[in-house]
């Protein structure tokens, strides 16, 4: 409806706002004749990084860390820590952010007696904030596409949408406070309202072995409907993520770099980063990522049915984002 309304109100004929809408269509694909590398850049990267996500869950490696986790945490405090720091850890998209580290944290919460509500709100708090804070995630390369177009519209040049986007983010005051409030609130007990009800439940040890609960708590596995591995390890799932997270800063300073020395510039790290190609960075540091993710899938001898099946999933499951891209790119543009 938005951009119905929006061609509605640039035109002045049903026939007009018709080419309208098939024009800015065809642009988010082909600009100028050519590709629209930037567009496709970020909707190859949101596919990537739907499939190694999924990988992360057949590889076992989100059990492995959950049973490791079980046996490193001691104190309630902990483990509403360990949910806020794999909060924050695992950026690279709020979605994938939930279901994982719910998973995860949720056997250690629950030993514990912090209750689903409290979950819930670290679990929430961490994800999105994160993801929009950081520009190696699904909502980052979004925001940076987002900026790209508003500098171009308006002439601006002296700064790169990588560079605007680093210096928007600490003024994303919600972001921040909510991080800020998650760990305060995991280190001290402040309960209010219905949250101070759900925790008097909870060291009551009730709300979480009720048939309406269990039914409401889904894993990550459920949600994307993959068997998990049950010979995987704590490395199947640190090392894709860090894989990808390091591989994308790489190729962000190598592009930044190519882009230096055909301007004739000595290389800087800051000036690499301004000059990075946020796009083509982010589709190759996937695509590590990813190979990382298939290299422990590969090392358990899974059948390749399932290996394919789970990678289909995977980016089935960005599907839903990436139409909401496309619908924000058409009412932007």
């Amino acid at each position: 409806m938005g951009v119905l309304l929006g061609a509605f109100l640039l035109t002045d004929s049903l026939g007009s706002m018709g080419e309208y809408i098939a024009s800015t269509a065809k642009g988010l694909f082909i600009e100028d004749g050519a590709i629209n590398s930037s567009n496709m850049s970020i909707l190859a990267f949101l596919i990537l990084l739907g499939m190694t996500t999924a990988l992360l869950t057949l590889s076992g490696g989100t059990r492995a860390f959950a049973e490791w986790a079980q046996t490193k945490i001691k104190t309630k405090r902990g483990a509403k820590l360990l949910a806020a720091f794999l909060g924050v850890f695992i950026f690279i998209d709020d979605y994938f952010n939930s279901l994982a580290v719910g998973s995860i944290s949720r056997p250690v919460t629950d030993r514990y007696y912090v209750s689903r509500a409290k979950l819930a709100y670290i679990l929430d708090s961490t994800a999105a904030p994160m993801c929009v804070l950081m520009p190696a995630s699904s909502w980052g390369a979004y925001i940076i596409t987002v900026i790209s177009g508003i500098l171009v519209s308006h002439g601006v040049t002296e700064y790169t949408p990588l560079g605007a986007f680093m210096q928007l983010a600490p003024m994303n005051f919600y972001a921040v406070f909510a991080l800020l409030m998650v760990f305060v609130v995991a280190w001290f007990q402040l309960d209010v309202g219905p949250m101070k009800h759900h925790e008097l439940e909870a060291s009551h040890c009730r709300g979480f072995d009720e048939g309406d609960s269990d039914k409401r708590a889904k894993d990550i596995n459920d949600e994307l409907e993959i068997n998990e591995s049950e010979h995987g390890r704590v490395m199947d799932l640190v090392l894709p993520i860090l894989v990808l997270i390091f591989a994308t800063l790489f190729f962000m300073l190598f592009t930044g770099n190519q882009t230096l020395a055909a301007d004739g510039k000595p290389f800087d790290l800051l000036g690499a980063f301004e000059n990075t190609n946020v796009g083509a960075s982010l589709v190759l540091g996937s695509s590590v990522g990813l190979i990382s993710a298939l290299i422990s899938v590969f090392r358990q001898r899974l059948p390749m049915s399932d290996i394919g099946f789970t990678l289909w999933i995977g980016a089935k499951s960005m599907f839903g984002a990436i139409l909401i891209l496309l619908f924000a790119w058409s009412s932007v543009g």
